[in-house]
């Protein structure tokens, strides 16, 4: 089997832009992530890697078959040549300004099989706007939220002390302000923007693999976010085994809501409190999050290969609660011993 992996940064997407203007946590995060699934693919299949080659030193494989963008030509066009010498393809892109959706439009258009899900999950799950009010309407717990032309939870707002602004089809933590007035969240609350209220909580994430034939929830783990605008500086997992349970409860009536169909990696970002009747769905990534190169270490077997059948059945875990962590970088530790390093 031959598989295109594109990731969007590593990939080209930025490649009109000086390297010194792409935040480093893009760069860091997209190099880890695609070091990880490509070492993972290389196991059980030929990989084929677009490449920005200003990121050639950065991003290194024996077994990937690397293509150089170049930057004077369509970079989708570039993937689609590329994408269609193989049997499928997975793509990391950010959901900002449409991205994801357009990456996975035209390769499908072209007749590229991409694992990602359905256009109409897709589009939901990359608006946080339209998850929020699919989760509400499902009775799945959500932060209280409003948008300039949606003001109707106003004022059950006004019962919280905390509010987060944030854009609609934001991709990590790169634009989120926190703010301690509703006045002022609202003064700042712009057009392409969310409200929601900030709910206390241990901010964790749990990862879906849909598959053609099955859906599995991958360990629940926690996340380490810090600063006023909660950067991500990376998690640490398995959780024990109630966080799991609670975490994979609510994360299934999560996927439930959605339009159908999810498929690939999706990533739900949840809090849990100090009761499970506190806890709540934050979002919903419909793409490979960071959290994959600590998942990987977690659990029996090759978890790219569940992404395309070839491995099946319930996930494991090989390691005991919170023995694996990582940062944005790639960097991975078991029991404190350091396994991989950027």
């Amino acid at each position: 089997m031959r598989i295109f992996v594109g990731e969007y940064v590593i990939g080209g997407g930025l490649a009109d832009q000086a390297i010194d203007e792409i935040p480093s946590s893009l760069r860091r995060e997209g190099t880890a992530m695609l070091q990880a699934i490509v070492s993972d693919l290389s196991e059980v299949a030929e990989t084929v890697v677009p490449l920005d080659p200003r990121f050639a030193s950065a991003f290194s494989s024996n077994t990937a078959d690397t293509v150089n963008m170049d930057r004077d030509q369509s970079l989708w066009g570039q993937w689609v040549t590329a994408a269609q010498t193989c049997d499928a393809a997975l793509l990391v892109a950010p959901e900002s300004n449409g991205i994801l959706a357009k990456a996975v439009a035209m390769l499908r258009g072209s007749g590229v099989d991409v694992i990602a899900g359905s256009g109409d999950f897709l589009r939901t799950a990359s608006d946080k706007y339209l998850t929020a009010k699919i989760l509400h309407t499902a009775g799945v717990s959500h932060p209280p939220y409003m948008t300039l032309t949606d003001r109707r939870m106003e004022e059950t707002l006004h019962q919280y002390e905390q509010f987060v602004v944030k854009p609609r089809d934001g991709c990590g933590t790169q634009e989120i302000r926190i703010y301690d007035s509703l006045a002022k969240a609202s003064t700042d609350l712009t057009e392409d923007g969310i409200l929601q209220a900030w709910i206390p909580g241990r901010a964790i994430s749990i990862a879906l693999v849909a598959s053609a034939t099955q859906h599995t929830f991958l360990p629940a783990v926690s996340q380490d976010l810090s600063g006023s605008h909660c950067e991500y500086g990376g998690g640490t997992g398995p959780l024990d085994d109630d966080a799991q349970r609670r975490a994979t409860a609510l994360a299934s009536r999560a996927i439930v809501a959605m339009p159908p169909t999810a498929r690939g990696f999706v990533g739900l970002d949840l809090l849990l409190g100090e009761r499970p009747s506190e806890d709540c769905v934050i979002e919903i990534n419909p793409r490979l999050t960071t959290s994959y190169v600590g998942l990987r270490r977690m659990i029996h077997g090759n978890l790219a290969a569940r992404l395309f059948d070839m491995e099946t059945g319930a996930v494991s875990c090989c390691t005991a609660a919170n023995s694996v962590r990582w940062t944005p970088n790639g960097d991975v530790w078991i029991n404190d011993n350091i396994t991989e390093s950027a």
